[in-house]
Order: structure tokens, then C-alpha cells, then sequence
């Protein structure tokens, strides 16, 4: 039964404090009838049904997963909250407690459920089109531009400058680019990080070095400029470049032609060069730290990657990413993270970025015992840092959104008949097949179809497939 004492003790009009539709069921038919009609967000159970032989509970949350029920007791013992608690309760409240308890107890429950139905969503977005290049991953309309972006100038010669604070995933981005352009067949992409080589070495490091053209060179050095002839040289920190070696640059960027230190031959190279830095590139100019006539040869294209806090709707599919990843990587495998666990990481602000959520996620999964992911293996210092928070529900709606228009496209063909099928159709068809192949195993089935535990009897229930 749904909560049929509070129906009929405090709920005569079938609303709870004007905020909540309740629909009572009045037996296990009732509820099972009601739950193939529509999922509601929240189920609320007498503790005598969830107590009953026929194991209601426990059966409702294999069926729903993670559909919140929540008990109702007279005045629960320990025991009774904790063999509800292993059955899958929400949680249980004392009806005499229920006036001043339930309706927060709901607030609560609801919420959760409905962030992880649009987790879920971004997760299936992800799965579509989140993934871009190979590398990249996203589902917020920021990177959908980004992507957009990338896939008009891969294929040309232009030069193009990625800004975005450390951690953001600027590499990712310059390798993305080179993957997609024609010079992967015929070049390698060179990568120069200028913050990590002393000043006076890195004129030697881009361009090379003649036999004894200063102390210790016993040998020739072919240069990183020249390495990348029929690629591409990435230049990141740019702005960490040395003002005198930035003018050789430029002129290196004007005539494709250098010369190594201590030589005289001009070398002429063909390459695609891409410059990043985790400053504003504007200030640098006006600091007089990057030249303004570099600055301007280099910005043909411009790539603003945004930081992690201002996308939070990528948060899900990178953590999700990074879970998988790792877990093959350290022979682990995980179903999911906990709605306080996501709730955490929405909340987080990240100011490492994607590489500081990639590094946590990397602890978590060498940590980990389970197959869930729950709040006690997040650092510390994040758990505190968000004690409380709520998550930011607006960004993800906004993601939705940009999903939901995603999918505002031709339907695909059904296999070898010419028909067109609705997309119901033919994700039934796919889950069917799966259930079938692995002999009824709705878990590998799951596994195998790229869907979490949760996601899949859900869509069990909505397609009724046994």
C-alpha cells in the first residue's frame, strides 16, 4: 500500500501541505497496476505492508531501484528501521512524528529521485554525442560550441590559440584537433610545455642547436619545430615565452623558415601551430608579458575552455568517464555513484578542474571496496566544503534542454527493411536482444548496452519486457 494512514488520517483532500498528488492503493495489485501506469517520484508504505510476507518492500525496490519508498510506522523499534533500511527503505517516520517529519522527508526523497532521473539523462546524452574525438567529454552547451568549433578548423591550416584556467583540458583539445585534421597521416603532433624549460634552454629546445654552438653541445639537436614538420607544435603556457625568443617565434610564424642556434642555414617547415595559456591573454599583451603582434598572428581562431565550475552539468558524465576508465584500469568495476555522493561533486567547485574530479575519481576507485560509490570516499576536505549545499539544478536543466533539442532529429532506419522507426522502438528492440543474448541477465545486459543497473529496469518497466 502507498501510505493509505496518511491518506486517510491526514490527507482527506489528496494532497500533502498543497505540494504533493498522492494516489492511494489499497493492495499489492493496486500499487503493481499503479506503478505500470506511471512512476511516481516518491512511494510511501505502511510499515505492516512493507513488513508482510510477500516482502512488498524489497520487492518494489528490486523492481524501481532507486525509487525513494518511504516507510510508515506507529512508533518504530531499531529493528523494524533497520530490516527496512536492508529492504531498500528511503527511509522510515513515526506517525507521530509524520506531521512535522513527512512532508520534509518527502521534499527530500523527491529531490534526489528527480536529480538522478536528469543524471541519468545526461548520462544517456553522454553515451550520443558527449564524447567528441575520442577525448573530449561534455554535454553542456559550452562544449557542444567547443566541438563545433573544432570540427569547422580541423581541417585547415589555421592557427589557433585555447585559453582556460589549469586543469580545463587545453592538451586535450590541441590533440583533438591535430586527430582530425589531415596532418595525422603524415605528422605527429609536438607538444612544447614553455613554463617547464629554463629560459635559456628553450630557444635550443624549439629550434635546435649546431655542433659546439655553446658549452656542452657535443651534438646536433633537431629541435621541437622541426619535429613537428607536416604536424603540429603546440606551444602551451605561451605566455611563460621569453618577450626576445617571442619575436623569433613570430618571425618563425611569418617566413616558415628558422635557424638553429649557432647555424646559418634556414630551414623552411611546414607545420600547423597551436598556442595555449591558463592566463587572459589581453592582460598578458597589456603587461607587456606576451607580444601584442604574436598574440594577434596566433588568435586566428580563438578556444575558450571554460572551468569546470561554470559547466556543472558536465560534472556527471566526466565523473561517470573517469569511473569506467579507471575502474577497467585498476581491474575494478562500479554500478554507479550515490545520489549524496553526486550530490557532493555538484556541489564541489573544482578549482583544479577536470584534472583535479579526474585525480578524485582515480583515489576513489583504488579505495573502493564496493560497487557503488558513496559519500565516505570522497576527500575530506570536498565533503566538508559542501556540507550542506545544495546542487545546482539550474545548469543541468540547461543541459537538458540543449539534450533535448539534440534529439530533435531524423529517426533512425530500422536494420536492412527500409521501414523508419520511432527511437522507443528501437531502444525496446536493443534491450530485448541484449536480455536475450545474456540468457536473462538483466545486469550484463545493462553492462553490455552502456546503461547503469537503475537505468535499465526502469526501462525495463516503461517497455514491459519480463
Amino acid at each position: 500500500m502507498v501510505g493509505r494512514r496518511l491518506c486517510d488520517g491526514l490527507l482527506p483532500d489528496g494532497t500533502l501541505d498543497e505540494r504533493f498528488l498522492v494516489r492511494k492503493c489499497r493492495s499489492r495489485q493496486d500499487l503493481l497496476q499503479a506503478l505500470a501506469e506511471a512512476i511516481p517520484d516518491v512511494i510511501l508504505m505502511d510499515a505492516a505492508a512493507a513488513e508482510h510476507e510477500d516482502r512488498l518492500l524489497p520487492e518494489t525496490h528490486r523492481r524501481l531501484l532507486r525509487l525513494p519508498v518511504v516507510v510508515l510506522a506507529d512508533d518504530p523499534e531499531v529493528e523494524i528501521v533497520v530490516q527496512c533500511v536492508k529492504d531498500g527503505a528511503y527511509d522510515v517516520v513515526s506517525l507521530r512524528k509524520a506531521p512535522a517529519q513527512l512532508a520534509d522527508t518527502l521534499r527530500r526523497a523527491t529531490a534526489e529521485h528527480n536529480l538522478l532521473i536528469e543524471i541519468d539523462q545526461l548520462q544517456e546524452a553522454y553515451k550520443r554525442w558527449g564524447k567528441f574525438g575520442g577525448r573530449l567529454v561534455g554535454v553542456s552547451s559550452a562544449m557542444q560550441q567547443i566541438y563545433s568549433t573544432i570540427a569547422k578548423v580541423a581541417k585547415t591550416d589555421a592557427s589557433v590559440f585555447l585559453s582556460g584556467e589549469s586543469g580545463t583540458g587545453k592538451e586535450l583539445v590541441a590533440h583533438t584537433l591535430h586527430e582530425l585534421s589531415p596532418r595525422k597521416d603524415v605528422g605527429r603532433i609536438i607538444c612544447v610545455n614553455c613554463a617547464t624549460i629554463p629560459k635559456d634552454l628553450l630557444e635550443s629546445e624549439l629550434f635546435g642547436h649546431e655542433k659546439g654552438s655553446f658549452t656542452g653541445a657535443d651534438s646536433r639537436r633537431i629541435g621541437r619545430c622541426e619535429q613537428a614538420h607536416m604536424g603540429t607544435l603546440f606551444l602551451d603556457e605561451i605566455c611563460e615565452m621569453d618577450v626576445a625568443l617571442q619575436s623569433k617565434l613570430l618571425r618563425f610564424l611569418e617566413e616558415r623558415t628558422f635557424t638553429r642556434v649557432g647555424g646559418s642555414e634556414l630551414i623552411p617547415v611546414d607545420t600547423r601551430v597551436i598556442a595555449a595559456t591558463n592566463r587572459v591573454p589581453m592582460k598578458e599583451v597589456e603587461r607587456g608579458q606576451l607580444r601584442e603582434d604574436l598574440y594577434y598572428r596566433l588568435n586566428v581562431v580563438p578556444i575558450h575552455i571554460p572551468p569546470l565550475r561554470d559547466r556543472p552539468e558536465d560534472i556527471p558524465v566526466l565523473a561517470q568517464h573517469f569511473l569506467s576508465a579507471y575502474g577497467e584500469k585498476h581491474d575494478k568495476y562500479f554500478w554507479d555513484f550515490s545520489p549524496e555522493a553526486m550530490r557532493i561533486m555538484l556541489c564541489h567547485k573544482w578549482p583544479g578542474n577536470v584534472r583535479e574530479l579526474r585525480n578524485t575519481i582515480e583515489r576513489i576507485v583504488v579505495l573502493a571496496t564496493g560497487d557503488t560509490i558513496t559519500p565516505d570516499l570522497m576527500p575530506e576536505h570536498i565533503r566538508e566544503a559542501t556540507a550542506g549545499a545544495q546542487a545546482p539544478k539550474l545548469a543541468i536543466d540547461k543541459a537538458l534542454e540543449t539534450i533535448k533539442e539534440s534529439f530533435k532529429g531524423p529517426t533512425p532506419a530500422g536494420a536492412g527493411s527500409g521501414e523508419v522507426l520511432p527511437l522507443d522502438e528501437v531502444e525496446k528492440r536493443a534491450i530485448i536482444e541484449a536480455v536475450r543474448r545474456f540468457d536473462g541477465n538483466v545486469s550484463l545486459a545493462a553492462r553490455k548496452l552502456g546503461l547503469s543497473r537503475a537505468t535499465m529496469y526502469r526501462k525495463l518497466e516503461k517497455y514491459g519486457i519480463k
